[in-house]
């Protein structure tokens, strides 16, 4: 059963630093409120991996004690704060373009993590400052970015592996073409519907093994990879399918249960990468252990002669 006393504990150890990302978190959900109407899957999706990644930043940093010595904080938090004002102030810039208006919001949201957390809460609250302030509000467009070359590598990837079994296919981008029929791949055939929810999956797989941050990074960044490669197989199997005499792969229906079993692979893939990378090794318990280890596990003897393992 969550301890709720101890799961919130971290975010009253200090409750400035909470209230820097909460107020980030705050201003997310605000600009989601506009795109969730439409689609609000991958948008609820995206806000559960902010808030998660969020809550892990307050939790490692909150109550840190104040940095002796230099004022690091103090002079860092300068940085971000004038680049704010340059967006919004300098002669090049436009106050009330998107783009300007929100990176300025991002990098005082950064200085003010800077100031009131410590420099470490900044460099850890990058990519999630980043996700309220510039990934969601332009999540539409990210979205339409990356589909694109999602579809295109995967096009490429069946269709190269179908012609080195012989099969008489081509591309032309992402349009496959095949006994005189054009299949389209088209957004919704690239994953890219999918992939807020994986990358919010992926963080929960990724916490499982405990490892440190760099090889957590490199695991997350398998996600990619795992999705293009199951997209990948489900269009060699619709096009296997469909050269066999099954017309009705194509159809809504199919073609919608194929897309649940493209997300299934994906995580399967995704988990099978987590557990062939090295887990973190566990210290020995105690100081005997050592002692065993470099006796080389021979037994002993007692005074008495006897010997004990």
């Amino acid at each position: 059963m969550i301890d709720l006393k101890s799961t919130f504990a971290p975010l009253t150890k200090d409750w400035k630093c909470t209230a820097v990302f909460a107020a980030a978190f705050v201003f997310a959900c605000w600009q989601s409120a506009y795109q969730i109407r439409s689609e609000w899957g991958g948008t609820a999706a995206l806000l559960i991996l902010l808030a998660c990644l969020l809550y892990q930043v307050v939790k490692t940093v909150a109550g840190a004690p104040e940095e002796k010595g230099f004022p690091w904080r103090k002079v860092l938090a300068w940085p971000p704060v004038l680049i704010a004002l340059g967006l919004l102030f300098l002669p090049w810039s436009d106050p009330d373009a998107p783009g300007f208006k929100f990176g300025a919001w991002f990098f005082l949201a950064l200085g003010a993590a800077c100031l009131f957390c410590g420099v470490k809460a900044m460099l850890y609250g990058f990519v999630p400052l980043l996700g309220c302030f510039l990934a969601v509000p332009f999540r539409e467009s990210i979205v339409l970015y990356l589909s694109y070359p999602f579809r295109m590598v995967s096009t490429v990837l069946s269709v190269g592996f179908l012609q080195i079994f012989g099969m008489s296919i081509e591309n032309d981008g992402t349009t496959i073409r095949v006994k005189g029929l054009d299949i389209a791949i088209t957004d919704a055939c690239s994953g890219i519907q999918q992939f807020e929810a994986m990358i919010l999956v992926a963080f929960w797989l990724v916490m499982i093994w405990k490892r440190p941050l760099v090889w957590r990074c490199i695991h997350y960044a398998f996600l990619i990879p795992s999705i293009i490669v199951a997209n990948a197989v489900r269009i060699i199997l619709t096009i296997t399918l469909y050269k066999a005499g099954y017309e009705a792969i194509l159809n809504n229906t199919w073609h919608e249960w194929l897309g649940y079993a493209q997300v299934v692979l994906t995580v399967a893939i995704f988990f099978l990468v987590g557990s062939l990378l090295p887990e973190e090794g566990e210290e020995p318990s105690s100081g005997k252990r050592n002692e065993s280890a470099k006796d080389g596990g021979k037994p002993k003897k007692r005074k008495d002669g006897k010997q004990h393992g």
